[in-house]
Protein backbone atom coordinates (compact mmCIF):
# COMPACT_ATOMS: atom_id res chain seq x y z
CA UNK A 1 0.00 0.00 0.00
CA UNK A 2 1.06 3.41 -0.73
CA UNK A 3 0.93 7.00 1.35
CA UNK A 4 1.93 10.02 -0.33
CA UNK A 5 3.24 8.20 -3.26
CA UNK A 6 5.35 5.86 -0.57
CA UNK A 7 4.75 2.22 0.05
CA UNK A 8 5.32 1.69 3.70
CA UNK A 9 6.03 -1.98 4.62
CA UNK A 10 6.14 -3.06 8.87
CA UNK A 11 9.77 -3.90 8.03
CA UNK A 12 10.10 -0.41 6.80
CA UNK A 13 8.75 0.88 10.26
CA UNK A 14 10.90 -1.47 12.12
CA UNK A 15 14.06 0.65 10.53
CA UNK A 16 12.81 3.77 12.61
CA UNK A 17 12.55 2.35 16.23
CA UNK A 18 10.29 4.14 18.75
CA UNK A 19 12.00 5.97 21.14
CA UNK A 20 10.00 7.84 24.03
CA UNK A 21 9.73 11.65 23.83
CA UNK A 22 8.83 13.26 26.85
CA UNK A 23 6.81 17.15 26.08
CA UNK A 24 5.64 19.46 28.66
CA UNK A 25 2.75 20.76 26.82
CA UNK A 26 1.37 24.17 28.81
CA UNK A 27 -1.24 26.47 29.04
CA UNK A 28 -1.65 29.60 31.47
CA UNK A 29 -4.38 27.26 33.66
CA UNK A 30 -2.10 24.20 33.75
CA UNK A 31 0.43 21.98 32.33
CA UNK A 32 0.64 17.93 31.73
CA UNK A 33 3.56 15.89 30.24
CA UNK A 34 2.82 13.90 26.98
CA UNK A 35 4.99 10.99 25.74
CA UNK A 36 4.98 10.13 22.49
CA UNK A 37 7.04 7.07 20.47
CA UNK A 38 7.95 8.48 16.69
CA UNK A 39 8.75 11.51 15.11
CA UNK A 40 5.82 12.62 12.64
CA UNK A 41 8.33 12.64 9.81
CA UNK A 42 9.78 9.97 7.26
CA UNK A 43 8.82 6.27 6.96
CA UNK A 44 6.81 6.86 10.52
CA UNK A 45 4.13 9.74 9.16
CA UNK A 46 3.54 7.87 6.06
CA UNK A 47 2.60 5.02 7.96
CA UNK A 48 0.58 6.66 10.74
CA UNK A 49 -1.24 7.85 7.52
CA UNK A 50 -2.12 4.84 5.87
CA UNK A 51 -3.84 3.75 9.43
CA UNK A 52 -5.34 7.25 9.76
CA UNK A 53 -6.86 7.71 6.44
CA UNK A 54 -6.20 4.40 4.34
CA UNK A 55 -7.79 2.05 6.13
CA UNK A 56 -4.84 0.17 7.82
CA UNK A 57 -6.57 -1.00 11.22
CA UNK A 58 -3.50 -3.76 11.73
CA UNK A 59 -1.20 -0.69 12.12
CA UNK A 60 -2.98 0.08 15.88
CA UNK A 61 -1.26 -3.19 17.58
CA UNK A 62 2.28 -1.87 16.89
CA UNK A 63 1.38 1.57 17.41
CA UNK A 64 -0.15 0.69 20.67
CA UNK A 65 2.84 -1.52 21.89
CA UNK A 66 5.42 0.67 21.02
CA UNK A 67 3.34 3.24 23.15
CA UNK A 68 3.19 0.76 26.29
CA UNK A 69 6.85 0.42 26.22
CA UNK A 70 7.49 4.13 26.95
CA UNK A 71 5.01 4.31 29.59
CA UNK A 72 6.40 5.41 32.80
CA UNK A 73 5.63 3.06 35.62
CA UNK A 74 3.53 5.48 37.70
CA UNK A 75 1.46 6.12 34.35
CA UNK A 76 0.62 2.13 34.26
CA UNK A 77 -1.21 2.14 37.22
CA UNK A 78 -3.86 4.54 36.18
CA UNK A 79 -7.51 4.19 36.54
CA UNK A 80 -8.69 4.30 33.15
CA UNK A 81 -7.51 4.49 29.51
CA UNK A 82 -9.18 6.93 27.32
CA UNK A 83 -9.18 8.35 23.82
CA UNK A 84 -9.55 11.97 22.04
CA UNK A 85 -12.57 11.44 19.63
CA UNK A 86 -12.93 11.73 16.31
CA UNK A 87 -16.48 13.62 15.53
CA UNK A 88 -19.24 10.76 14.66
CA UNK A 89 -19.32 12.38 11.10
CA UNK A 90 -15.12 11.26 11.19
CA UNK A 91 -15.98 8.04 12.83
CA UNK A 92 -18.59 6.74 9.58
CA UNK A 93 -16.86 8.06 7.44
CA UNK A 94 -13.48 5.56 8.07
CA UNK A 95 -15.50 3.17 9.92
CA UNK A 96 -13.32 3.65 12.71
CA UNK A 97 -11.57 5.87 15.47
CA UNK A 98 -7.79 5.52 15.22
CA UNK A 99 -7.01 6.70 18.83
CA UNK A 100 -9.73 4.86 20.51
CA UNK A 101 -7.92 1.02 18.51
CA UNK A 102 -4.85 2.36 19.85
CA UNK A 103 -6.12 3.24 23.76
CA UNK A 104 -8.05 -0.23 23.54
CA UNK A 105 -5.28 -2.53 22.99
CA UNK A 106 -2.37 -0.02 25.40
CA UNK A 107 -5.60 -0.08 28.14
CA UNK A 108 -5.40 -4.13 27.41
CA UNK A 109 -1.98 -4.23 27.50
CA UNK A 110 -1.15 -2.53 31.21
CA UNK A 111 -4.35 -4.22 32.82
CA UNK A 112 -6.58 -1.06 32.68
CA UNK A 113 -10.07 -0.63 31.97
CA UNK A 114 -10.05 1.95 28.75
CA UNK A 115 -13.54 3.62 28.69
CA UNK A 116 -15.19 6.66 26.54
CA UNK A 117 -14.87 9.75 28.85
CA UNK A 118 -15.16 12.29 26.15
CA UNK A 119 -17.44 13.66 23.86
CA UNK A 120 -16.68 15.77 20.78
CA UNK A 121 -19.70 17.64 20.58
CA UNK A 122 -19.05 20.25 17.53
CA UNK A 123 -17.82 18.83 14.26
CA UNK A 124 -14.39 21.35 13.66
CA UNK A 125 -12.34 21.80 10.74
CA UNK A 126 -9.46 19.23 10.75
CA UNK A 127 -6.03 20.38 13.20
CA UNK A 128 -3.84 18.98 10.15
CA UNK A 129 -5.44 21.93 7.82
CA UNK A 130 -5.06 24.78 10.52
CA UNK A 131 -1.66 26.93 11.89
CA UNK A 132 -0.58 26.63 15.39
CA UNK A 133 -2.79 29.78 16.07
CA UNK A 134 -5.25 28.54 14.65
CA UNK A 135 -5.50 24.88 16.20
CA UNK A 136 -5.86 26.36 19.89
CA UNK A 137 -9.21 28.38 18.92
CA UNK A 138 -10.18 25.42 17.08
CA UNK A 139 -10.62 23.01 20.07
CA UNK A 140 -12.31 25.17 22.43
CA UNK A 141 -15.56 24.06 23.49
CA UNK A 142 -15.43 20.87 21.21
CA UNK A 143 -15.22 18.35 23.74
CA UNK A 144 -17.57 17.08 26.56
CA UNK A 145 -16.41 14.60 29.66
CA UNK A 146 -18.74 12.62 31.73
CA UNK A 147 -18.43 13.56 34.87
CA UNK A 148 -20.14 10.52 37.14
CA UNK A 149 -16.90 8.46 35.14
CA UNK A 150 -14.59 10.82 35.44
CA UNK A 151 -14.53 12.35 38.89
CA UNK A 152 -11.96 11.21 41.63
CA UNK A 153 -9.71 9.28 38.34
CA UNK A 154 -6.10 9.48 37.46
CA UNK A 155 -6.93 8.70 33.39
CA UNK A 156 -4.15 8.07 30.51
CA UNK A 157 -5.39 10.31 27.58
CA UNK A 158 -4.26 8.66 24.01
CA UNK A 159 -4.14 10.69 20.79
CA UNK A 160 -2.49 9.53 18.02
CA UNK A 161 -0.40 12.81 17.19
CA UNK A 162 0.67 15.89 19.21
CA UNK A 163 1.76 18.98 17.49
CA UNK A 164 0.83 22.09 19.24
CA UNK A 165 -0.98 20.03 22.10
CA UNK A 166 -4.15 22.28 21.63
CA UNK A 167 -6.30 19.17 21.69
CA UNK A 168 -4.43 16.99 24.13
CA UNK A 169 -4.39 20.05 26.43
CA UNK A 170 -8.23 20.90 25.68
CA UNK A 171 -9.37 17.60 26.36
CA UNK A 172 -7.02 16.77 29.44
CA UNK A 173 -8.82 20.05 30.69
CA UNK A 174 -12.44 19.03 30.82
CA UNK A 175 -11.47 16.31 32.18
CA UNK A 176 -9.87 17.82 34.80
CA UNK A 177 -13.05 20.10 35.28
CA UNK A 178 -14.81 17.61 35.34
CA UNK A 179 -13.08 16.18 38.51
CA UNK A 180 -10.48 13.86 37.47
CA UNK A 181 -7.58 13.19 39.66
CA UNK A 182 -4.99 13.07 37.30
CA UNK A 183 -4.29 13.22 33.62
CA UNK A 184 -1.01 11.87 31.62
CA UNK A 185 -0.91 12.05 27.49
CA UNK A 186 0.40 9.41 25.26
CA UNK A 187 0.49 9.91 21.25
CA UNK A 188 1.31 7.41 18.77
CA UNK A 189 4.30 10.28 17.18
CA UNK A 190 4.75 14.48 18.25
CA UNK A 191 5.32 16.40 14.63
CA UNK A 192 8.48 18.33 14.71
CA UNK A 193 7.23 20.47 12.05
CA UNK A 194 6.87 24.34 12.10
CA UNK A 195 3.67 25.49 11.26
Amino acid sequence: MTAGGRRVCDSCLKNNPPQARFRLLEEPEFSLFCVSVYAYEGQARQAILQYKFRGRKERAAGFAQALTLALPPRWQTVDVVCWVPVSRKRRKERGYDQSELVARKVAKAIGRPCRKLLEKVVNNQPQHELNAAQRWENVRNVYLADNKKVRGKTILLIDDIVTTGATMLECASCLLQAGAKEVFCGAIAESLLDI
